[in-house]
């Protein structure tokens, strides 16, 4: 049995280029922001999560999308954003 080492179901740059991680949620109707794989660190520099991706809205914040990402420096939510998940902190 084969077995995918991402975490993630969809890949999309946004606007400024940068790729983020999403998983579809709530039936594939909504997205939430997730990490690359589970070694964590899977942003640096500054990410801007757009409201849509694909027509679907970003509505969370995946549960340690953030974890071990010391490079970061910052995260713009957007509105369409109505939970964050634990443990999103750089370390």
């Amino acid at each position: 049995m084969a077995s995918s080492a991402f975490a993630y179901d969809l890949a999309e740059q946004n606007a400024d280029g940068v790729t983020i991680y999403y998983n579809y949620i709530n039936g594939a109707t909504e997205l939430e922001v997730t990490y690359k794989t589970y070694s964590f660190n899977s942003y640096s520099g500054t990410i801007n999560i757009p409201e849509k991706v694909n027509s679907l809205s970003v509505t969370e914040i995946g549960y340690e999308a953030f974890y071990g990402c010391s490079s970061l420096t910052s995260v713009t939510i957007p509105n369409s954003v109505t939970r964050i998940g634990s443990f999103n902190v750089s370390r």
